[in-house]
């Protein structure tokens, strides 16, 4: 049986639609940096202030003192939609480098973030707003209205306006549209021995659970993996369309911030299916039951859709032969 191409084109429907019932969670962004360099000729890494491509990493700041770079990806993430208010899951794996190149007083960090799309540049240039915003920005409630942010610090200083008295100079925090953190806790570092860390950021839509886990080092200089989470809604905070990436900025002392590797993957708001925090009293199986459910449902689909190909495909081909044996009877009463 050989099938024309219009039959062809229903069959490839069917397909597409079995496949979306059974996959119904379509990933919108995905990329892994293992060499920056090869940006160049890909997706390019936006980079502004003092960020630069060496070799195979990106330099956010070179060690000097008032310094701040960013790089962020060159597509937007939409985040959530506000239609169905559904939220986008996404996950940021990253390692980098942050190095006082032997100096014992030195600051002040790296933040992955989240945030209005094209957000504007630290202005006037200090370190304490980690290459997000300036003193005097965190000052201005208009600003801080129309240019919104979510980030993830990794803190390499204390500064008495942002962070709490008795917390130590290297922590980890996650901060809502201000530098002062809204849970922090102590990074274990060696900053001033040039050291490769790793981060991985979670967010799980249905939970509403911002999760980080990253590497430190033990006294005996042994890799231990820390922890630190939020529950936050990011709808409340940020827009539907946002910028991503990472920040970095010196003070009036300095250190060298280097991003080495960066993965990241997120779904669509449109089509991810969320559901309340997982409760103790649901059934285990309900998972395998919904699998099965829609597995089966697009088999029928599938299946039936064939059949019907398959019918019209025969009736054609039956009325056709029936046209060509009364041409031939006609034919034979015309001699």
């Amino acid at each position: 049986m050989v099938f024309q191409a219009p039959k062809l084109r229903i069959i490839y429907l069917l397909i597409s639609i079995f496949l979306l019932l059974i996959n119904p969670c379509a990933t919108q962004i995905f990329f892994n940096y293992t060499d920056f360099s090869q940006t160049i000729k890909n997706k390019p890494i936006n980079r502004t202030g003092n960020a630069t491509i060496l070799g195979s990493v990106i330099q956010l700041t070179p060690d000097e003192v008032d310094n701040w770079g960013r790089a962020t990806y060159s597509e937007q993430m939409h985040l959530w939609d506000e239609k169905s208010g559904k939220v986008a899951n996404f996950t940021s794996n990253f390692s980098f480098i942050i190095d006082s190149q032997g100096k014992d007083r030195y600051s002040d960090g790296i933040t992955f973030f989240l945030s209005t799309p094209n957000f504007p540049d630290p202005r006037p240039t200090d370190g304490a707003g980690l290459g997000l915003v300036s003193r005097k920005q965190m000052g201005q409630p208009s600003f801080l209205a129309a240019n919104k942010f979510v980030a993830v610090e990794f803190d390499t200083f204390q500064n008495e306006e942002f962070d709490q008295p008795n917390l130590v100079s290297e922590h980890v925090g996650i901060n809502i549209n201000n530098m002062m953190s809204q849970t922090s806790t102590p990074w274990y570092c060696t900053i001033k021995e040039n050291r490769t860390y790793s981060a991985s950021i979670n967010y799980d839509a249905s939970t509403q659970n911002l999760s980080v886990t990253f590497t430190g080092f033990n006294y005996d200089n042994t890799t231990i993996q820390q922890h630190l989470s939020l529950v936050i809604n990011l709808t409340d905070h940020l827009p539907e369309s946002v910028e991503f990436g990472f920040s970095a900025s010196t003070g009036l002392i300095s250190e060298l911030h280097i991003l080495s590797t960066w993965s990241f993957e997120s779904t669509s708001p449109s089509t991810i299916q969320q559901s309340p925090a997982p409760s103790v009293e649901k059934n285990k199986d309900e998972p395998k039951t919904k699998l099965v459910v829609g597995l089966s449902l697009g088999a029928c689909i599938l299946i039936i859709g064939l059949l019907l190909v398959c019918f019209v495909y025969g009736k054609k081909r039956r009325e056709g032969k029936g046209e060509k044996e009364e041409g031939l009877v006609s034919n034979k009463e015309g001699t």
